[in-house]
């Protein structure tokens, strides 16, 4: 069986007797494809010291897109501790709401369309903190990690964590015990995800 393809051009498209199809086709990842449509984005605080060795809150994200925000990995640049001993423990906190992070509002360094040519923006909260800052207080942890020291670039692949309009994120850091400066920058590399496109 042969099937026409409907514009009088004649090409047509060939069924098997186990009802394939046989055709050519290419198969695009969801992120490749939000990148395609400048709907892929880079989000890291730039370099955060952080002079003590308490739990930190380093950057929160709180999507006011209509569509969802897929996060699809996190990504860790920790710089050698002075003084500090044993390992880091870095936890992504749940639609947190509240702290420093939060009602300070600064922006990350870097919150970048990874399409060089689009000039489309995230609508989204993206906030750095600092040591001075008292961590969030609410939220649930989601993932846990346990770094060690030097730990150097971890890349945390999710496949896909969803934020739905005014869901949030934060990652909460906390450097070896007895750390007096230790340079950081935490990254979320996400997509909008644009049903149709």
């Amino acid at each position: 069986m042969r099937i026409d393809d409907g514009t009088g051009k004649g090409y047509e498209v060939k069924v098997t007797e186990s009802n394939r199809l046989c055709t050519s086709s290419v198969t695009t990842s969801n992120i490749d494809a939000a990148a395609c449509l400048g709907n892929r984005y880079n989000l890291n605080t730039g370099d955060i010291t952080l002079t003590d060795a308490n739990k930190t809150t380093t950057i929160y994200l709180k999507n006011n897109e209509d569509n969802d925000l897929v996060i699809s990995s996190f990504i860790y640049n920790l710089g050698n501790s002075t003084s500090g001993t044993g390992d880091g423990l870095v936890e992504i906190l749940r639609n947190p709401t509240t702290g420093d992070i939060v009602t300070n509002a600064n922006n990350v360094a870097i919150n970048s369309n990874q399409h060089f040519g689009s000039s489309n923006t995230l609508s989204a909260d993206v906030y750095l903190g600092a040591t001075s800052e008292a961590a969030i207080t609410d939220g649930s942890v989601s993932i846990s990690t346990r770094l060690p020291s030097p730990a150097g670039r971890t890349l945390i692949v999710l496949g896909a964590l969803i934020l739905p309009k005014g869901a949030s994120l934060a990652i909460d850091y906390t450097p070896p015990a007895s750390n007096t400066s230790q340079i950081c920058q935490f990254a979320i590399s996400c997509f909008l995800f644009v049903p149709g496109n």
